[in-house]
């Protein structure tokens, strides 16, 4: 047995260090890995099981380093282990369920319940300080906007006001409320910045370091919440991952717990591949045809607005009509850009998605395997490297803007995109 298992430690070790090494844009990283694994590799058909069980003392020492004092992921720890059990538990009653039945519950009946459970295991994982922080700048750049219109507003009154009065808000008046909205807007814009440098930094301890610039684009998009869930529920699967290696091994690797605490590991890897899918159906059958529709639209109104022009002498008008043209311009090659990024984002998604497709059919295969084989703590160890690659893959591309106007219109086109 203890053989069998150790071919079997091998075959994934080989898969994982393979899987790991394609897209991986931190090669170094990598190639030492992979070094590390083939002596570790090599110690064990030389017999020596030490460093094995160094590897597993340090995963232990470190697990508790990282979650006996992170009340953070204790809460996901206790919300989300019902729900990854609560998944296996179906799927373990799906094996004596037919594919489709007229009367009582079928295959089909239970798939819609485990997607509703992996989107609330996918809630869950995405709990982090960084959801928190794009909250509050989101809700400042409401308040933002909020104040412009206001700002719109008192201009629109300054144009009526007297310019003495006792009773009546005077053209000063307004002029004073409008400066000190300014200044707030100012004020709010500067809590955005600092915001934006505890979120970099947030998104770093994550693993994901990217530039200001690409900051700015993930903010602005409209998949730039999906690419920071992905950073968190990747992470956070990391540590559960790493957290159910620990608890097997303190098991004393007893059979039915053990199998129990790597089902719900493949259960993780179903969560993964649930939130990819739904990412990039977004962007195919929701955010690219809105795109398609806007620039259908713009240039039908780019048509009857060339038109107007071939037959207009009035010089304001003509040049009014330009203007139009050059903001027409401007939203069409905007949306171009969109496009490119929308279609990039996706790209790399399928990626990262046909990569967790594959870990999760040796994931499945081993479950079935360790049902007769009983070892565990080797397979999961595996596992670690996996999630750094797929978040290598999420970091978003680094978009350039002509001008400070495509920037404008790129963050309207996603209030668009977003209706």
């Amino acid at each position: 047995m203890k053989y069998f298992s150790n071919l079997l430690l091998m075959s994934l070790l080989l898969i994982t260090s393979v899987n790991a090494d394609e897209n991986d844009p931190k090669a170094g990283e990598t190639s030492s890995w992979w070094d590390a694994t083939k002596q570790f590799t090599i110690d064990m058909w030389n017999g020596s099981v030490e460093s094995v069980e160094n590897l597993a003392q340090a995963t232990e020492e470190n697990s508790e380093k990282i979650f006996g004092k992170d009340p953070a992921f204790a809460e996901i720890w206790d919300k989300v282990t019902p729900t990854l059990n609560r998944v296996l538990d179906i799927e373990k009653e799906n094996e004596t369920l037919p594919d489709s039945a007229w009367l009582g519950k079928d295959k089909t009946d239970n798939q819609g319940e485990i997607n509703s459970l992996l989107d609330e295991a996918i809630g869950i994982l995405s709990i982090s300080e960084t959801s928190t922080i794009r909250k509050q700048i989101r809700n400042i750049e409401e308040d933002i906007r909020g104040l412009k219109q206001t700002i719109a507003k008192y201009r629109q009154a300054q144009i009526s006001a007297p310019i003495h009065s006792k009773w009546k808000t005077t053209v000063s008046d307004y002029g004073e409320k409008i400066e000190q909205l300014t200044e707030l807007i100012q004020q709010r814009h500067e809590q955005i910045e600092e915001l934006k440098t505890k979120f970099s930094q947030e998104l770093a301890g994550r693993g994901l370091h990217i530039s200001r610039e690409q900051l700015d684009v993930l903010l602005s998009s409209v998949v730039g919440d999906d690419i920071i869930q992905s950073s968190v529920v990747y992470d956070n699967v990391k540590k559960i991952s790493q957290q159910l290696m620990v608890l097997t091994k303190n098991s004393g690797e007893d059979i039915e717990i053990s199998q129990r605490y790597y089902g719900m590991y493949t259960v993780l890897l179903k969560t993964l591949l649930h939130m990819q899918v739904t990412f990039t159906k977004n962007i195919d059958t929701k955010y690219l045809p809105k795109i398609a529709q806007i620039v259908d639209e713009i240039n039908i109104i780019n048509e009857t607005t060339r038109n107007l022009l071939s037959g207009e002498v009035d010089k304001n008008h003509r040049l009014h009509l330009l203007a139009n043209i050059k903001a027409q311009k401007l939203t069409l090659q905007t949306a171009e850009v969109y496009k490119k990024h929308l279609n990039r984002q996706r790209d790399k998604v399928n990626i990262a998605k046909n990569k967790t497709e594959s870990d999760l059919q040796i994931a499945q295969n081993t479950y079935r395997t360790v049902r007769v084989s009983g070892e565990l703590i080797n397979l999961l160890r595996t596992s670690q490297k996996s999630f750094d690659t797929l978040l290598n893959i999420q970091v978003p591309d680094l978009l350039v803007f002509e001008n400070l106007q495509m920037k404008q219109e790129f963050a309207i086109l996603t209030q668009k995109l977003a209706e």
